[in-house]
């Protein structure tokens, strides 16, 4: 009788240890619950900006970045809380110092190589800290529009590289991937030192998403034109960048 009370005692113990540990699931929701969360600054859209990595290889190829060895098309430059008004958007608000989840930041390493060069602290600190959203959830939007942006236009920046395009016929393709897609992008453009050519290449595309996402989060992708963004200094065609540019 004594060794069964003794058993039946450890069990009822086991048992109310096993209440007391929550399960890795909840452990992880409480740990994001204490993680401190930036104050958002009034604005009204964000601009996802995704640079071309072979063009800004072309004038950067001794950056850390470009000898990576990263051949995606399209990586993330950052992701920009915007104001209707150009050129007044919200900068350098104050927000807990940058730490990522280490999974995260390995996959973000991937489609963001400027990391290497301290790239993300950057973004984090000078537009990242305005978004009111903590920094996981912040590159993990991030991650998430750039995915859907390369998927649709990633194939022919590369299939096209060295060669030229127009901003209409890219849009034709985002469209194809995604009706309407086409109209929430604008496409960048200027001269690379190292191309040996005056003509304009893409840059970068950005795309407008509505901020009305949980919490301030990235939601609703926007037509830029109501937003007042456009394309810059692509003209009627312009380049694509290949690994010759480099």
């Amino acid at each position: 009788m004594a060794i069964m009370l003794i058993a039946a005692l450890v069990a009822s113990f086991s048992r109310r240890e096993a209440v007391h540990e929550p399960p890795a699931t909840e452990k992880s929701r409480v740990d994001k619950q204490d993680k401190p969360t930036p104050a958002s600054a009034a604005f009204d859209f964000y601009l996802m900006a995704m640079t071309v990595h072979p063009a800004f290889c072309a004038d950067n190829a001794r950056r850390r970045e470009c000898t990576s060895g990263n051949r995606r098309p399209l990586v993330i430059h950052g992701l920009w809380p915007e104001r209707m008004e150009p050129r007044t958007y919200p900068h350098d608000c104050p927000a807990p110092a940058l730490d990522l989840d280490p999974a995260l930041s390995l996959e973000l390493a991937d489609r963001m190589p400027g990391m290497a060069d301290g790239l993300h602290q950057h973004e984090w600190r000078t537009h990242g800290g305005c978004s009111g959203l903590d920094d996981d959830d912040y590159y993990r939007h991030a991650l998430e529009l750039t995915r859907r942006v390369d998927g649709a236009l990633g194939a022919t920046l590369t299939t096209r590289a060295g060669g030229e395009t127009t901003a209409g016929e890219l849009r034709e393709v985002a469209d194809m991937y995604s009706p309407g897609l086409g109209r929430t992008l604008t496409f960048h453009c200027r001269t690379l030192r190292e191309a040996g050519s005056r003509r304009p290449y893409l840059i970068e595309v950005r795309q407008c998403v509505d901020n009305d996402g949980p919490g301030g989060a990235p939601g609703t992708a926007l037509a830029c034109a109501i937003v007042k963004r456009r394309d810059q200094g692509c003209g009627q065609s312009f380049l694509i960048a290949g690994e010759a540019v480099r």
